[in-house]
């Protein structure tokens, strides 16, 4: 800077040690306005072991560059891992710019190797946690949504295990609600004859941090036997345990701020909701009293669940003889002939046609039972017509509902008919075999 007057350069450097000074500053505010850290310790939750090297990430949102063009974007997402240590404790900083994200909390995640991930949801800056682990479980239980209340017409429906579905026939559901009360809230719900409700707050189980399924994931078994033909839950979130008249168990999520709906379609009915509860839920459709969850949720198909609703609790599946009895329809829907039979399993059995003014002619050839490696029994059919033979695959066939085929045949002159053959089980004593009148 020769040539340039002292005063002058007295002031660049001034101005200089003032920019040096600014910068510090923003950045001592940045520093002391960046939101505090997460901590804690990740355990298992049976026995409060430290999970050593489990990977803990924070997740934030706000505006930033793109990672693909570099423009601007509002939902930029940051993140920030951290690991366990031998005691299991962490710390993992919020992450994010705080001139651009905010000094607000973020989205917390659990990880380990072997277990289930815990999605802690909202962690709030500073928060100090103890996170509950399980391990993954290699049995994978159906379960889903429970849907129950009252539509429109103030009419109640309640929820079937069996056929994973609303009704309004509450002889056909295992549990269904009985009065509402929006203050102080409280619902009662009840269940079937034979059936039975046990309910665990969650305080009694122990859960130091809720997450994503937390009141599924923690505890397989109720302390006591689900034995109350009715219950009135309040605003105390916990987990309801059910025993359904054929002494198979499921247990459902209670969370309050969660369950309730005022009004909406129900999935599964025709109709719209004046209160509408939806709950969560595992189900074992087989003997036993434990429920493990294991996410993702899956349904059961009905027709197997009623079956496996019959199975004894203990001794073998019943593997002998069945009787069945199928009907024929054409696609306006009327009926061509109806038919009692009996099956001994591993046996074909041939049935003539006893619709003697169908527009076609057929027999039923090569109807066999079988039984499957969960001792199930599967009918395997062959439709032998004229212009046409159907094969269907093994069918799962109870006694709740009608197993239906479709079966696409030609007459003689190659015209084509469908007939939809429906089977469904029969008690053994149901009567004489062979044709039967039409209903």
């Amino acid at each position: 800077m020769s040539g340039v007057p002292e005063p002058f350069r007295r002031l660049a450097g001034l101005l200089l040690a003032t920019l040096g000074t600014l910068a510090l500053l923003v950045w001592l505010a940045l520093w002391w306005l960046s939101p505090s850290a997460v901590t804690g310790q990740l355990v298992e939750y049976g026995s409060d072991a430290p999970m050593v090297g489990a990977t803990i990430t924070a997740h934030r949102q706000g505006w930033g560059l793109s990672d693909h063009d570099g423009q601007l974007i509002w939902d930029k997402r940051y993140s920030a891992t951290a690991m366990t240590d031998a005691d299991g404790r962490f710390r993992v900083p919020l992450p994010g710019p705080v001139w651009l994200v905010g000094t607000g909390g973020g989205r917390l995640k659990a990880e380990a190797q072997g277990y289930q991930t815990l999605d802690i949801g909202h962690a709030a800056p500073g928060a100090v946690l103890t996170l509950q682990t399980v391990a993954n479980r290699d049995e994978r239980l159906p379960g889903g949504t429970a849907y129950l209340g009252w539509d429109e017409a103030g009419e109640p429906f309640g929820w079937s295990f069996i056929d994973h579905g609303p009704h309004h026939d509450l002889a056909r559901v295992d549990l269904y609600p009985l009065e509402f009360r929006r203050e102080p809230f409280e619902v009662t719900l009840a269940v079937a004859d034979g059936g039975g409700l046990h309910f665990v707050p969650a305080e009694a189980q122990g859960i130091a941090t809720p997450s994503r399924g937390y009141l599924l994931r923690y505890l397989d078994a109720s302390h006591a036997p689900p034995s109350a033909t009715r219950l009135t839950l309040d605003d105390t979130p916990g987990t309801l345990f059910l025993r359904t008249p054929q002494g198979r168990y499921a247990k459902l999520a209670w969370e309050p701020r969660e369950v309730m709906s005022m009004s909406g379609s129900v999935p599964g009915l025709d109709v719209s909701s004046e209160r509408l509860l939806s709950l969560r839920f595992v189900y074992r459709p087989e003997p036993g009293r434990e429920l493990p969850y294991q996410p993702p949720l899956f349904p059961v198909e009905p027709v197997r669940a009623a079956l496996l609703a019959t199975l004894p609790d203990e001794g073998a599946p019943y593997a002998g003889p069945r009787a069945y009895r199928l009907v024929v329809t054409d696609a306006e829907g009327r009926e061509l002939e109806r038919q009692r039979f009996e099956l001994a399993p591993g046996v074909a059995l041939d049935l003539a046609s006893c619709a003697d003014d169908a527009p076609l002619t057929w027999r039923f050839d090569s109807l066999r039972l079988e039984y499957d490696e969960e001792g199930l029994p599967r009918l395997q059919m062959t439709v032998d017509g004229e212009r046409f033979v159907y094969h269907s695959a093994p069918l799962l066939v109870g006694r709740r509902d009608d197993a239906v085929v479709e079966v696409m045949a030609f007459d003689t002159d190659y015209r084509r008919h469908d007939l939809e053959v429906r089977l469904r089980e029969l008690a053994a004593d149901a009567g004489p075999t062979g044709c039967l009148p039409s209903s």
